[in-house]
């Protein structure tokens, strides 16, 4: 009875904080980098000549990302790898639509799929595809697309962010931005606050990367600015 009480207020609680975040609508935000807006979050697809790369799979089952993807006439089937920045339900409930796409998530994610680390509530994520584990700063090339994982844990145990092509940041649930300004991510959802600050303040020193990505609260064309405040 006591469990189903704090999932109750959980419950309540996280419709408050997802009401504080700021969702993309789908569009082409730059040039061959697109945002694809599913329930409660943005997934993100990357032209990579004929084929996509995609980061994450957004939230609310594949036929709402189908029909996203269809707005920007991109074929699922075109995707040939996703980079999954963690396994939280609204980050990869889209995953059966890219039948012909490598899956990679960080080793550390590992832990939180297979029960070794628990979610929230003593639940694991549930997790069902098959996938490739990689570790951080294996910098590897999808097509000409060069895509470097940086390990940025807290809001899960291996939550990972990607920087394309030296320029592009995708960081997932790793902070917010608000007003152009990086902020912590709502701090509801984290499994653990110091490492998530920790993180933020890692990818504060980069100077690597123009944009940044989030998948709950859009994106900053600079990087520098963006981080000028955190503290």
């Amino acid at each position: 009875m006591k469990t189903l009480v704090s999932l109750m207020k959980f419950l309540k609680e996280r419709n408050h904080e997802i009401s504080k975040m700021n969702h993309l609508e789908t569009q082409e935000i730059v040039d061959g980098i697109y945002a694809i807006k599913t329930k409660d979050a943005n997934f993100y697809v990357i032209k990579n000549e004929d084929e996509y790369i995609a980061i994450d799979a957004g939230g609310g089952g594949k036929k709402i990302a189908k029909a996203e993807l269809d707005k920007l006439n991109i074929a699922p089937e075109k995707v040939t790898a996703v980079f999954l920045t963690h396994t939280d339900f609204d980050h990869i409930s889209a995953l059966h639509l890219f039948k012909n796409a490598t899956i990679y998530i960080s080793k550390q994610e590992v832990q939180v799929i297979d029960g070794s680390v628990t979610r929230m509530f003593g639940m694991k994520n549930r997790f069902k595809h098959a996938y490739s584990a990689i570790e951080s700063n294996d910098e590897m090339y999808v097509g000409k697309v060069k895509v470097k994982p940086i390990l940025t844990p807290g809001h899960t145990t291996g939550s990972m962010s990607y920087l394309l092509d030296d320029t592009y940041l995708f960081v997932g649930d790793v902070l917010s931005l608000k007003n152009g300004q990086v902020g912590l991510f709502n701090s509801l959802f984290n499994m653990d606050e110091n490492m998530h600050r920790h993180s933020i303040e890692q990818l504060a020193k980069r100077q690597d990367a123009e944009y940044i990505f989030t998948a709950h609260y859009g994106f900053s064309d600079n990087y520098g600015e963006a981080f000028q405040n955190f503290q």
